[in-house]
Order: C-alpha cells, then structure tokens, then sequence
C-alpha cells in the first residue's frame, strides 16, 4: 500500500547507506521552520531519519508501520461509501 513511500525512503536510506559521512542532511532553516532537521518536518517525525542514522533496514521501517496502518484501515471502513 505504501510503495510510492517505501520507493522514496529506499532511494534516500541507498544514498546515506553508500555515501556516509558524505551524506549531510539538509540544514534549517526549512520555509517557515528554522529549529528542525528539513527532512524531519517534510516527513512529520524525526523517527525516520534516526532510524536511517541507526541502521535500521527499511523492511523494518515497513514493519513498524504495521499495527498503525491495520488500525487505520480498520477505522476508514467506517467512512468509505463504495469499496
């Protein structure tokens, strides 16, 4: 369900993961936001760029999204009208 945002977060974690300490995550400020990581407030959460930092694998990242999107799909059967 999620591939165009698994596609987008293995291309990102493939350039951490090869290009080290190379690698630098855009600096703040980002439009309105000048006291966190760009990366962060484009993704809601500091969580995904701490697991790329911790060598977290992305079928693991996936994995995590598990419980939250079951309970969301599971929630929107009340609101869909045709399916």
């Amino acid at each position: 369900m999620f591939k165009p945002v698994l596609t987008g977060l293995a291309i990102i974690k493939a350039c951490f993961d090869n290009y080290g300490d190379d690698f630098g995550w855009k600096e703040p400020p980002y439009e309105y936001v000048f006291d966190k990581n760009p990366f962060d407030v484009i993704s809601g959460t500091d969580r995904l760029r701490k697991e790329f930092e911790n060598g977290t694998s992305l079928q693991e990242i996936e994995e995590s999204w598990r419980r939250g999107l079951e309970a969301f799909l599971v929630e929107r059967e009340r609101f869909m009208l045709y399916s």
